[in-house]
C-alpha cells in the first residue's frame, strides 16, 4: 500500500505549529521562574511547588484529554478542531501567567491558577498538534521529516525569542533597574498575538488522512490507557523523553540565572540563549536525512552523548577557569546546541510504538499514546526547573543580590553538570528500546494488509 508523500508546504506548515506554541511556551519556560522569584517576590521553594503541583495535575489531565481527542469524530478530524478553538484561549492564558494580582498569598494563588490554566490549554492545543504527526501519513520518512520540521520550528522560535526577549524586556522596562512586571506582560502579549495566525495556518494546511478502521469497535478509555501503559516500546520512549526534557527544559528555565550572576554579561544574554537554538537547527538540517538511514536509535544516542559532554565541559570551564573566557563558553554552547538535533527523534518513534500495539492487540490509541509521551515534556520542564530552584536555594541563592561563592557554584553545577549527566542517562532506556527500522517496517506492512482485508470484508 503506497502513501502520498507530504508536500514541502505541508511540512513547513507543520513546523510552524511548534513555532507558534513556543512563542507562548518558551517564554514561560525561560522566564517564568525568574519572574516569580525576582518580580513577584516568591521564595524559590514556593515557585518550585507551584510548578510541581501543575505537573501533577497534568499527569491526570493529559491522558484524559488524549482519550477524549482520539474519540472525537468531526468532518475536520479528531485533532484539528482543538487547535482551532483552543489557540485563542492559550494565547490569553499565556499573557495572564505574566501578570501580577494582589500580594502575598493572593499573588501566589493567582500565579498557580494562571500557570495551571495555561498548562491545560497548552495540552489542548499542543497535544492535538503533536498528534497530527501520527495521522497525517504512514510513511516513515515523512513522519521523521514532520518531527524534524517541528523541531526546527521549536528552535527557530527559540532563536528569535532569545535574541529579542531581553532587549524587549529592557525597552518595555523604561530604563528601570531590572525588568518590570509590566514589561513581562507586554512581551507575553506581543508573542501571543504573533502565535495565533500560525496556529490557524497549521489548522488549514495539515489534514488528517489516517483514521481508525471503519470496523473498529469503540474501546473503553480504561482499556486504551491499559494498552498504553503496557506498551513496552512506548514506555521506554516516555522514559527517554522524560530524562532528556528534564535536562533540556530544566536548563532552559535556569540558564538565565547562570548568565545574570555567573557570566555577568547582560549584553551577551541574547547571544548565549539564541546561539544554541540556532545550532540545533543547523544540526537538524545536517542530520535529518540520516535518521532513517543510520537509524533513530543510533542518531539519538550520538545526540545525547554530545549534548551531555558539552554541558559537563561548560561546568568544568566555569569551575576551574572562571567565566571570563567568553569565546570558549560561546563555542561550547554552540556545540551543545548542535547535538540537540536528537530531540525530535523520540517523537518520530511514537508512531512505531503505536503501530506495534495495534498489531499486537488491535487497539490504536493515537491521542492517549501521544498524550502519555508528551507528559514527559511537561514533567521535564517542571521537574528540571523546580529541582534546579531547590538546589540553588539550598546552596545560598538570594534574588536580586550579590551571590556568594557557594551560590555561584550551585548555579553552575545545577545549570550545567547536573543536566549534562542527565543527558548521558538517556542512553540507559535507549539501549533497551527494541524497535529498529526493519522491525517497524514489517509491523506497518502487516497492519496495512490487515486493514485492507477488513475494508474489503466491510465492502462485501
Amino acid at each position: 500500500m503506497e502513501t502520498t508523500k507530504l508536500s514541502k508546504r505541508t511540512l513547513f506548515a507543520y513546523g510552524c505549529g511548534d513555532f507558534a506554541s513556543n512563542l507562548c511556551w518558551t517564554f514561560i519556560g525561560s522566564y517564568l521562574s525568574v519572574f516569580y522569584t525576582d518580580v513577584v517576590g516568591m521564595a524559590p521553594a514556593v515557585a518550585s511547588a507551584i510548578m510541581l503541583i501543575a505537573k501533577i495535575w497534568d499527569g491526570i489531565n493529559d491522558p484524559m484529554f488524549g482519550a477524549i481527542a482520539e474519540r472525537t469524530n468531526t468532518k475536520k478530524g479528531r485533532f484539528r478542531p482543538y487547535i482551532f478553538y483552543g489557540a485563542p484561549f492559550l494565547a490569553v492564558l499565556s499573557v495572564l501567567a505574566f501578570t501580577t494580582f494582589g500580594k502575598g498569598n493572593t499573588a501566589i494563588v493567582w500565579a498557580a491558577v494562571t500557570y495551571i490554566g495555561c498548562g491545560m490549554l497548552y495540552t489542548v492545543v499542543n497535544l492535538s498538534y503533536g498528534s497530527l504527526s501520527t495521522v497525517m501519513t504512514t510513511d516513515a520518512g515523512d513522519i521523521a521529516q514532520l518531527n524534524s520540521y517541528r523541531m526546527m520550528g521549536t528552535n527557530l522560535s527559540s532563536v528569535l525569542l532569545n535574541a529579542i526577549t531581553a532587549p524587549l524586556l529592557m525597552k518595555f522596562s523604561g530604563g528601570a533597574e531590572g525588568y518590570t512586571a509590566g514589561a513581562y506582560t507586554k512581551v507575553a502579549l506581543l508573542f501571543a498575538i504573533c502565535a495565533l495566525p500560525l496556529f490557524y495556518f497549521v489548522y488549514a494546511s495539515c489534514k488528517e488522512t489516517v483514521h481508525p478502521p471503519k470496523s473498529a469497535v469503540k474501546v473503553p478509555v480504561s482499556r486504551s490507557i491499559k494498552s498504553v501503559v503496557t506498551n513496552g516500546p512506548l514506555m521506554l520512549i516516555f522514559l527517554i523523553q522524560l530524562i532528556a526534557m528534564t535536562a533540556f527544559f530544566g536548563r532552559m528555565g535556569v540558564v538565565i540565572y547562570y548568565l545574570m550572576y555567573n557570566v555577568q554579561r547582560f549584553d551577551l544574554i541574547a547571544a548565549f540563549m539564541s546561539l544554541p537554538s540556532l545550532f540545533t537547527v543547523v544540526g537538524i538540517l545536517l542530520t535529518k536525512n540520516f535518521i532513517i538511514r543510520v537509524g533513530k536509535k543510533k542518531m539519538a544516542a550520538i545526540g545525547y552523548i554530545g549534548a551531555g559532554i558539552a554541558l559537563i565541559l561548560i561546568f568544568i570551564v566555569g569551575k576551574t577557569a572562571g567565566y571570563t573566557n567568553i569565546p570558549l563558553l560561546l563555542i561550547l554552547h554552540c556545540i551543545y546546541g548542535f547535538f540537540c538535533f536528537s530531540f525530535p527523534i523520540p517523537m518520530a518513534m511514537v508512531p512505531d510504538a503505536i503501530n506495534y500495539e495495534e498489531e499486537r492487540k488491535g487497539i490504536r490509541s493515537d491521542g492517549t499514546s501521544y498524550a502519555t509521551v508528551s507528559l514527559s515534556t511537561k514533567f521535564g520542564s517542571a521537574f528540571g526547573v523546580s529541582g534546579a530552584l531547590l538546589i540553588m536555594g539550598a546552596t545560598g541563592y538570594v534574588a536580586n543580590a550579590q551571590q556568594s561563592a557557594e551560590a555561584l557554584n550551585g548555579i553552575n553545577m545545577t545549570t550545567n553538570l547536573v543536566f549534562g549527566i542527565m543527558f548521558l542517562c538517556c542512553l540507559i532506556p535507549l539501549f533497551f528500546y527494541p524497535l529498529n527500522e526493519k522491525k517497524s517496517t514489517e509491523i506497518l506492512e502487516s497492519l496495512q494488509k490487515k486493514r485492507a482485508l477488513r475494508e474489503a470484508e466491510i465492502e462485501n
